[in-house]
């Protein structure tokens, strides 16, 4: 045999070899619902006063280098009032579910008259919750990394004074929306919390089959949602 044929035979093989190595994983909102129950959400805290914001993880989420986060929350980009603060809005327990082929994250807000307060007018909130919808982007690598696709805003929002027009409760709105997405994003863009994400994954298929797997195939990872159950499929090698 011709070095040429043997190598062309054993690139074959080896490609036979690697494509049957290939297992299919899922990992479903039972799973999901069991793994966020022991990193035990109800412990993470959300607070928006005056003009900061405080994010406080729970320990299980220090435990994996996730620290405080602060921000600043800026009104000009809403409306020009100089008094206009946060009255101590404070999220409930955060939930996260696969549902309509992606994931979701909700941060549900406690209802609070003037919640929003200036000089001018204030804002009340009932049954608000704030749902980042995430998605997986494919990188150059064939990698695929965890991001937000869109946001959305659930619940009733209602002014006086000045912050009753339709108009600014949308900005107001609009800017509630910018912040979770601006945090979120923060979170993800952390190299430490994607390769936790990637570990993680390669962790689930070895609990999964009993089986040792060292890496993902490349753009395999989905979300999926049909009549019985939802979730996020993947193939690993």
């Amino acid at each position: 045999m011709t070095l040429f044929k043997f190598l062309f035979v054993s690139g074959l093989l080896f490609s036979f070899s690697f494509a049957v190595a290939e297992t299919d994983i899922q990992f479903t909102n039972m799973e999901l619902g069991a793994a966020y129950t022991l990193v035990r959400p109800e412990l993470n805290t959300i607070e928006l006063n005056g003009r900061t914001g405080t994010f406080t993880p729970a320990p299980a989420l220090r435990f994996f280098g996730l620290g405080v986060q602060k921000f600043d929350v800026n009104f000009s980009e809403v409306i020009n009032l100089v008094d206009l603060q946060f009255n101590h809005l404070k999220a409930k327990t955060p939930t996260i579910q696969f549902n309509n082929g992606s994931l979701e994250l909700n941060v549900a807000l406690n209802d609070q008259d003037q919640v929003l307060q200036s000089r001018l007018g204030s804002l009340s909130i009932n049954g608000v919750a704030l749902v980042a919808v995430l998605g997986w982007e494919a990188q150059a690598d064939g990698t695929q990394k965890l991001s937000i696709l869109k946001t959305r805003f659930n619940g009733d929002m209602t002014g006086t004074g000045l912050l009753k027009p339709p108009f600014i409760l949308g900005k107001v709105r609009s800017y509630l929306l910018k912040l979770l997405t601006q945090q979120v994003q923060t979170v993800l863009d952390r190299p430490f919390v994607q390769e936790s994400i990637q570990n993680g994954l390669i962790s689930w298929a070895k609990f999964y089959t009993g089986e040792q797997y060292h890496s993902i195939t490349p753009n395999s990872i989905r979300f999926f949602d049909d009549a019985l159950v939802a979730g996020i499929s993947y193939k690993v090698q």
